[in-house]
């Protein structure tokens, strides 16, 4: 069956939604178990053209297209938690964008901003998703508190703030993590968590400060048949 089969995208009859409100401030997830009958369909594909290449953005890995389907069907399958859940407009989606992402870096090669949590826009107006096509039960994405300002999503009110924060903290060496985040440190405590479950998808507002579970020992392992293989979306709305 191809991946542009439509049929791919459809729910599974058992999929699970659950509507989760994380932390103080309270910022919307929707966690999906046996999300869509096409998974092995797209591990299947992510497997057989591996056509990976090192991400061109802040995402520590490598990434490949994958059909324009996916994206589609997402949209379409969440339109009424879109609507009614985060409150956001669906005439309004300025950009959607789906890729096959394998997290590869050692923690030698990451930028200070890699070792932290991070957001993905500085705007509540924007989704975040991500979708687990392995099983990785030591690891998953986990939602962070920045302890020095107490915020757990940063917006455009906050992002000067944040900032000027997380610079003045890390200007001396000493203070910077040399590891992946996993759990709490001395300047972010982990708020949520979230196991890797195959066919488990992650909805959340971009703004949210999170990071993806990868412990020490985590392998870096690139190949899409036995790595932490996951389908990576975002949407921004105007």
């Amino acid at each position: 069956m191809s991946v542009d089969d439509k049929s791919n995208y459809a729910p599974c009859q058992n999929m699970e939604v659950e509507h989760i409100k994380i932390g103080a401030d309270q910022q919307e997830l929707v966690k999906v178990d046996s999300y869509i009958q096409g998974a092995d369909i797209l591990r299947q594909d992510a497997i057989t053209r591996n056509n990976f290449a090192v991400a061109d953005s802040f995402y520590p890995g490598v990434r490949m297209n994958i059909a324009d389907a996916y994206i589609i069907g997402l949209v379409n399958n969440f339109q009424a938690i879109i609507r009614d859940f985060f409150g956001l407009d669906l005439r309004k989606i300025k950009k959607a964008a789906a890729k096959y992402s394998i997290v590869t870096s050692k923690p030698s090669d990451l930028k200070l901003m890699q070792r932290i949590p991070h957001f993905d826009a500085p705007s509540r107006d924007s989704l975040a998703v991500i979708h687990y096509l392995c099983d990785a039960p030591d690891s998953g994405t986990s939602f962070y508190r920045h302890n020095a300002t107490g915020y757990e999503y940063i917006d455009r009110e906050r992002l000067g703030k944040y900032e000027s924060n997380i610079v003045q903290r890390f200007k001396n060496p000493a203070h910077q993590p040399t590891d992946y985040i996993a759990g709490d440190t001395e300047d972010y405590a982990e708020i949520a968590s979230f196991k890797a479950v195959y066919n488990r998808l992650l909805m959340y507002r971009g703004s949210s400060l999170h990071s993806g579970i990868i412990r020490p020992d985590y392998n870096c392992d690139a190949s899409p048949e036995t790595g932490r293989l996951t389908v990576t979306s975002f949407i921004e709305f105007s």
